[in-house]
């Protein structure tokens, strides 16, 4: 078994390595076929002989190039070269070419299967048997006189072939969709499971002398197919009207909030153009967002990077416009989607105060009331969860002030676009000045990067552990599916909530500063200081309390 047993998800395979993996899946099941079907026949035609020997040969040369210039399993490729060779040697002999013949096909079966697990696994595996067994019997060309009936067989192999082309429909994730006739992938799928019904027609209307001659075609084409399968891109999911889009163009990922008619919001990890509108960095945000107007129903959305253009497919459906959505909604319908949700977005984070987050701000009042804080100065929006927060941090019984007083704390319960302003202008204070020097506390959902970096250091009140493996798996996956992008509270509970998970209930507060001191290309004694999936990159943030009551 070589390293070209592909998975379907693999993209980008050079034409000429995909040549050579049809080449090599052929050529062995031309062997395998010939070897395993040789006690069916009282002896070899010489026509058959050479055949086989050619196959091997074609085998072993396809193997040896595996070898030499791609990254290949020497053990699965020399055994595979060995068994196709051995072959043509013992087919004076029945069952030896038989015995050899089989090894060649399980060698084959784990080749084309590599990565397969369960119905995927059964769908190749009764793929693979049915062409080899259909090319042994097309070669050796049994008598139907002998105790092998040749139509009954062919109309079992063609049965076989068939249900596991539907079968492969069915697991490729493709569906019974329009990406069946407009991607490269579904008309693959398509010769796939159409051909092995072809072939069944043709056994029952040709004579059985023609029956496998002419079938051969057909199952080889279908074969390719199938073979080829592993090198085509699969299609991205159809767009849901409604759901937040995450698909791809002009070689970066690309968010399409909330995919309903009228405006709507496009997020990439850096500058490029939209639909001719600029998308470019936002204060307290990551990567690059653009709003664009879309029409109801099926359109497209250009991409325009680093002199690449490219089109996303959108669909807005009929119904009426969407709601407005801001980076932090955006950012959470992203959590959702890598989680596995296919939501449609009807409500943003900053709609309502959650339960967790009033139950977080109203411990954190409660600590800086234990601090004997004389006063806070509170930063807020006109959102109904900042207006509900703020309601919370009056309640508390300590002085509170919209304006700075001297010797105040700074609690920001605003989004992130109000927080964002509001911390800048902090920052550039504080280096004429002291400023809050009670402290910077900000509320649970501006636990994002951007913000927590634009001011030297600040604290936060969290339902969770952002050091937790549980949470790491999020960041890391957001890393993944979008680079650049960050974590945030929104979007961890969305990409929780996908997964039938919950954080912590109990909220401790953790304090977040900049950690620049030692760059030394990002290591120290071989350790990277900087990896994907943290919470603040180059930065750090720690418990600095116990959980709050």
């Amino acid at each position: 078994m070589t390293d070209m047993g592909m998975d379907t998800s693999v993209t980008g395979v050079p034409p000429a390595v995909l040549l050579l993996r049809i080449v090599l899946l052929v050529a062995s099941a031309t062997v395998a076929g010939i070897g395993l079907l040789r006690p069916t026949v009282a002896s070899v035609r010489r026509n058959t002989v050479v055949i086989a020997w050619i196959a091997a040969a074609v085998t072993a040369a396809a193997d040896l190039i595996s070898l030499l210039w791609l990254d290949t399993n020497p053990v699965f490729a020399i055994g595979q070269l060995l068994l196709a060779v051995a072959v043509p040697a013992t087919l004076r002999w029945r069952t030896p070419a038989a015995c050899v013949g089989f090894g060649l096909l399980v060698v084959l079966i784990s080749e084309i299967s590599l990565s397969h697990m369960g119905i995927e696994f059964l769908a190749d595996t009764g793929y693979t048997v049915g062409v080899v067994v259909w090319l042994g019997l097309t070669l050796l060309a049994p008598s139907s006189t002998g105790r092998l009936r040749p139509r009954p067989v062919a109309l079992t192999l063609a049965i076989v072939l068939a249900l596991a082309g539907v079968l492969q429909i069915a697991v490729s994730g493709v569906g019974f969709d329009r990406r069946l006739y407009d991607t490269g992938f579904g008309l693959a799928l398509l010769v796939v499971a159409l051909l092995p019904i072809v072939v069944t027609g043709l056994t029952i209307t040709l004579p059985t002398r023609r029956l496998y001659p002419v079938g051969a075609l057909p199952v080889v084409v279908a074969y390719l197919a199938w073979a080829a399968l592993g090198a085509i891109p699969r299609p991205a999911d159809l767009p849901t009207p409604g759901v937040p889009l995450l698909g791809e163009a002009a070689g970066v990922p690309v968010l399409v909030a909330p995919q309903r008619p009228g405006r709507n919001l496009v997020h990439l990890p850096d500058a490029a153009t939209v639909n001719g509108v600029k998308a470019v960095a936002r204060p307290g945000m990551n990567g690059a967002w653009a709003e664009i107007d879309l029409p109801p129903g099926r359109s497209t959305v250009r991409i325009s990077r680093d002199g690449k253009e490219s089109t996303l497919p959108v669909d807005t459906g009929s119904g009426p416009a969407g709601r407005t959505v801001d980076a932090e909604c955006a950012n959470a319908a992203l959590g959702g989607l890598i989680g596995g949700s296919r939501v449609a977005l009807t409500s943003c984070p900053s709609d309502a105060l959650s339960t967790g987050d009033a139950e977080a701000v109203h411990k954190l009042v409660d600590y800086l009331a234990g601090r004997k804080i004389p006063a806070i100065t509170i930063v807020g929006d006109d959102s109904p969860r900042a207006k509900a927060a703020a309601e919370v941090v009056r309640r508390a019984g300590i002085p509170v002030s919209d304006t700075e007083q001297p010797n105040s704390a700074l609690v920001v319960v605003a989004g992130w676009s109000g927080a964002a302003a509001e911390l800048s202008e902090v920052a550039a204070e504080q280096t004429r000045k002291p400023t809050f020097v009670d402290g910077i506390y900000l509320a649970p959902w501006l636990l994002t990067a951007p913000l927590l970096k634009s001011v030297v250091s600040s604290a936060v009140p969290l339902r969770f552990d952002p050091r937790d493996p549980q949470t790491l798996a999020y960041t890391v996956a957001l890393a993944n599916a979008f680079p650049g992008e960050t974590g945030s509270l929104g979007g961890l509970d969305q990409w929780l909530a996908a997964q039938g998970q919950h954080p912590d209930p109990s909220v401790r507060l953790y304090a977040s500063a900049q950690v620049d001191a030692m760059p030394m290309d990002n290591t120290m004694d071989g350790m990277e200081m900087a990896y994907p999936g943290q919470w603040v990159p180059n930065g750090t943030i720690v418990p600095i309390s116990g959980p709050l009551s």
